[in-house]
């Protein structure tokens, strides 16, 4: 599939947000107001004028690439980890469970939300190869540096964790192997992957994505008929496809970048001067999504474990929207002129809760449907299956309001501070008042937090549209602000 190119926004000396972009629903929209006219007289060319827009066919285009890859993907993501769950037994999947939430919160405390600063920053400036190149090429640099810091005391910590579940020695090393594995070559799979999505490869990107998701079902089937499937094995089949989607990423975004054997200072300093506000907030968004997780295996049993992360996996099916938001939502805000981002928001907003509001519905009038995917070891938890859809709702809509955020660089340092703050508060509160010694109550206690979070997003959208970006999309080649931590980085 080949996109129509932009206009080199970058021949100008200043960038403006009032380029007309075919990546712009709303101006295709403006677009088609004179045929919408043409209806109301009584017009018999409308049809023809609707269907021949090349912005229409553009956004058709887009759409449909979107809910075929993202669709298949997770479609083949989503069968793998179900039936993964009924194919293990209990102990099994809690060793699985436990280990695939470890990897995905020690994953984000290296990436620190650096490879998420690329959309944003490169703003409109997607035909410079040469600029996604640079974005890139810092982002790994500071990724690197995370993994040196970061890896050998998430090690020690699982290690602990797993020892207090009485896991065999064996499981717990190799295991651990496998979470290092995914998280190095997961970084290559966000970074070169973003240059696709700049450059609106959007076929391409997922092309790559299904491929490996068809790849983790098939070994994982495989190996069950063979009757060699366990938490072992499940974990390295799920790093196998991290380290291809990776590696393939690598080589095709070779032709949509330049990518320089050193980062650039500046640009290292733009990234961080974009993300520092972030920071507190990542590293307590790592640690608190996966905490009632961590409670349970720490304070319950590897029966607990299974119900949580079995639970967790039906909050799974959110993830198409989640993906939405990136690979739609975040390009199409970072484009928008200032005036249109309010009324697009609660445009957004206003579908989302229509659809948690079905979603819900369906979860509490037929939630045997829902329970029936699990398996048979999890057929009696009708009310945790209602609480975690609600919750899964509710920190859905908080993404998409932190996803408008994001993409006009309205991160702050009060922001983050009162995002923690209200979600610490909640959370404490809960633990004082009710505690999380059952599945249902850690379910209770993501939800109660899942609330805060949105909370806080929604005041500190409201504080970010008023005050305007933090950070500018111009490099200053002389900002100095940051040099020393920068060069502390790169060295």
């Amino acid at each position: 599939m080949q996109d129509r190119p932009m206009p080199d926004l970058n021949k100008t000396n200043k960038l403006t947000w009032n380029v007309p972009s075919v990546d712009d629903p709303m101006r295709s929209f403006s677009a088609l107001r004179h045929p919408l006219l043409s209806l109301l007289t009584g017009s018999p060319d409308l049809s023809a004028s609707i269907f021949r827009s090349e912005l229409v066919k553009r956004k058709a285009r887009i759409l449909f690439t979107f809910l075929a890859g993202q669709g298949s993907s997770q479609g083949f993501n989503l069968l793998t980890g179900f039936m993964v769950l009924r194919w293990l037994d209990v102990g099994s999947y809690a060793r699985y469970g436990l280990t695939y939430g470890f990897q995905s919160t020690t994953n984000i405390l290296i990436d620190l939300g650096f490879s998420a600063t690329i959309v944003a920053l490169v703003g409109p400036r997607v035909q410079d190869r040469r600029v996604i190149g640079s974005y890139v090429r810092a982002g790994r640099q500071l990724r690197v540096r995370m993994m040196a810091t970061v890896m050998p005391i998430a090690g020690i910590v699982y290690l602990i964790m797993t020892r207090r579940l009485q896991w065999p020695v064996v499981s717990q090393i190799g295991l651990l192997l496998a979470i290092f594995v995914s998280i190095y070559f997961s970084g290559l799979q966000a970074y070169y992957g973003s240059s696709l999505i700049v450059a609106r490869r959007l076929g391409t990107y997922y092309r790559v994505q299904v491929c490996a998701s068809v790849g983790r079902f098939a070994g994982c089937a495989i190996l069950h008929l063979a009757g060699h499937l366990d938490a072992m094995s499940a974990v390295w089949i799920n790093a196998a496809g991290i380290v291809g989607a990776g590696l393939a990423y690598k080589v095709i975004s070779r032709q949509l970048m330049e990518e320089p054997l050193r980062p650039s200072p500046p640009i290292v300093r733009q990234m961080i001067r974009y993300i520092m506000p972030n920071i507190p907030g990542v590293i307590f968004y790592a640690l608190q999504g996966q905490l009632s997780l961590f409670l349970i295996a720490i304070l319950g049993h590897n029966k607990g474990v299974a119900q949580v992360s079995a639970l967790a996996r039906i909050g799974q099916l959110f993830v198409l929207l989640y993906a939405f938001n990136g690979m739609v939502v975040e390009p199409w805000f970072a484009r928008s002129s200032e005036e249109h981002v309010l009324p697009r928001y609660f445009a957004a907003i206003g579908v989302a809760v229509c659809f948690s509001a079905v979603f819900l519905g369906v979860a509490v009038a037929w939630p045997g449907c829902l329970l029936w995917i699990l398996g048979k070891n999890y057929q009696n938890l009708n009310l945790e299956l209602a609480w975690t859809i609600l919750s899964g709702c509710i920190g859905y809509l908080m993404t998409l309001t932190w996803t408008v955020i994001s993409a006009r660089r309205l991160i702050y340092w009060s922001s983050t501070f009162l995002n923690i703050g209200l979600i610490l508060f909640a959370e404490v509160a809960f633990i004082v008042l009710v505690g999380v010694p059952t599945t249902l109550r850690a379910v209770q206690f993501g939800c109660v937090s899942a609330l805060a979070a949105l909370i806080a997003q929604c005041i500190n959208l409201t504080y970010g549209l008023k005050r305007g970006p933090r950070v500018s999309l111009l490099v200053d080649e002389g900002d100095d602000n940051l040099a020393v931590a920068t060069n502390a980085l790169l060295s």
